[in-house]
């Protein structure tokens, strides 16, 4: 992991971050939704992650989440994002993570699991809960390469979760 480290988001990797986002979409990815606010107006995203961040204005049933970025050590190139919950959620759990179609492959995955559920035990949260879709198996490995106690399986959208522990 020499190299990279998390950081909250900042203003001055914008473009670098909207590009990311137009991968997804060029990927075909539905993630592309999910930041599109960002696209819209990239100060109000910063502003709205900070809210989730302490827990204002939460939409009903979230929890208060806090957004990183995994960059390289100059912080001039994101390689992955990542969501650490201050309580888990029924299915997707503690965290959430994920590399842009470009960083895939490389062991970003791997890392930035690792570095997330370092700065969950830092926020307090013993047991971290973690989830991918059945058939993500490149998630899988990931989650088990970080020590994952598989734990059960979960519906949601007709989509079947298997969800894990890690202590």
């Amino acid at each position: 992991m020499i190299g990279i480290k998390l950081i909250l988001p900042v203003k001055k990797l914008e473009k670098e971050f909207k590009d990311i986002i137009f991968d997804y979409q060029l990927e075909g990815d539905l993630l592309y939704y999910s930041y599109m606010d960002a696209i819209n107006n990239f100060d109000d995203y910063l502003r709205r992650l900070k809210e989730l961040s302490v827990g204002k204005n939460l939409p009903q049933d979230d929890v208060p989440v806090t957004e990183y970025w995994l960059v390289d050590i100059d912080e001039k190139e994101i390689r992955g994002m990542i969501k650490i919950r201050y309580k888990s959620i029924p299915i997707h759990g503690n965290i959430s993570y994920n590399i842009p179609p470009k960083k895939r492959f490389l062991g970003y995955g791997t890392n930035i699991l690792q570095l997330g559920i370092e700065k969950a035990k830092e926020l307090g949260i013993e047991e971290v809960k973690v989830s991918c879709a059945s058939n993500n198996e490149g998630s899988r490995k990931i989650i088990l390469k970080n020590n994952a106690v598989f734990i059960g399986l979960k519906e949601e959208n007709n989509e079947v979760y298997e969800v894990y522990i890690i202590k």
